[in-house]
């Protein structure tokens, strides 16, 4: 005859078992609810994080007031055009802007005031500046220096939403003019102030004259105007 305390020995042995043997089979399971927590807390970073992206790639954008509604690129190679209708006087540049709209990149010559260093002189081919002004993917107006100073290159072009160096071929993002690759890719075009006036591209001197040249803005200057300069090795 079995006794009360073997009847309760075995049910917590059975107990034991059931209990083991359900552990065994949640262990077993496809966490289906935890895995549906951890998906949407995935989904809810990777969105706030290309949110961020698309700010901050915004707050990157170069250019300032849209000149152009819809812009669309032609399908093959866009090549600067070296214009001779910019004018200049003590104020700054002008560019026609109905010439910036029908080529979508446009060239112009500054002639300084301020010396340039001897050596971006001789770079350059004299105590000028090449500026370029193209229209952004986003229909803004861009104005920038046009010098890529390793390579002395002063033109460039379009390849789709791409600004290329002519001479080297570094390639730079046009709406932000970070660089995508290439051995000049620390020196894209410098933004330039510009506004619009009338039908003109207006760059006032004062960004026209204070201009550096990134490569020898550590140089040692001899005197405080610049005229003359120790070249690097």
């Amino acid at each position: 005859m079995t006794s009360v305390t073997d009847a309760s020995e075995e049910e917590r042995v059975l107990d034991n078992l059931e209990i083991k043997r359900q552990r065994f089979e949640d262990a077993g399971r496809f966490p289906v609810r935890k895995l549906v927590v951890i998906g949407i807390a995935v989904a809810v970073l990777a969105f706030g994080g290309f949110i961020g992206y698309q700010r901050w790639q915004v707050s990157r954008q170069v250019g300032g007031v849209i000149v152009m509604a819809d812009v669309r690129y032609p399908a093959y190679q866009v090549d600067m055009v070296t214009l001779d209708t910019a004018t200049q006087t003590d104020e700054g540049m002008s560019i026609p802007l109905a010439d910036l709209k029908q080529d979508y990149i446009v060239g112009a010559v500054y002639n300084r005031t301020n010396p340039m260093p001897e050596g971006y002189q001789m770079a350059a081919g004299g105590n000028i500046l090449p500026v370029l002004a193209y229209i952004a993917p986003s229909g803004k107006l861009v104005v920038a220096t046009s010098f890529c100073e390793p390579c002395r290159s002063t033109l460039f072009h379009f390849e789709g939403n791409i600004l290329v160096c002519d001479v080297c071929f570094t390639r730079w993002e046009l709406s932000t003019l970070l660089g995508i690759g290439g051995g000049c890719f620390d020196y894209p075009p410098e933004e330039l102030t510009a506004e619009i006036r009338g039908d003109t591209v207006f760059v006032p001197a004062a960004d026209l004259e204070a201009w550096i040249p990134r490569a020898y803005k550590d140089e040692n200057v001899v005197d405080e105007n610049m005229s003359t300069v120790t070249p690097k090795n």
